[in-house]
């Protein structure tokens, strides 16, 4: 219960704010993931394509 106490002015803002980093945290954790699976490609291009195939399910050519 001290926890509570201690977090309050946190746990208020959480609920009275309807902002969240839920998504950001999101994509950057797939993005980690896609660096693990991807581990041993040969260019930064190649990795770039990757994530833009997973991430938005196409080729952003440029």
């Amino acid at each position: 219960m001290s926890q509570f106490f201690r977090r309050r002015s946190g746990i208020n803002s959480g609920l009275t704010f309807a902002f969240s980093n839920g998504q950001p945290e999101g994509f950057n954790n797939r993005i980690k993931l896609i660096k693990r699976i991807a581990f041993g490609y040969r260019n930064f291009t190649t990795f770039k394509t990757r994530i833009y195939l997973i991430i938005n399910h196409q080729i952003i050519v440029k």
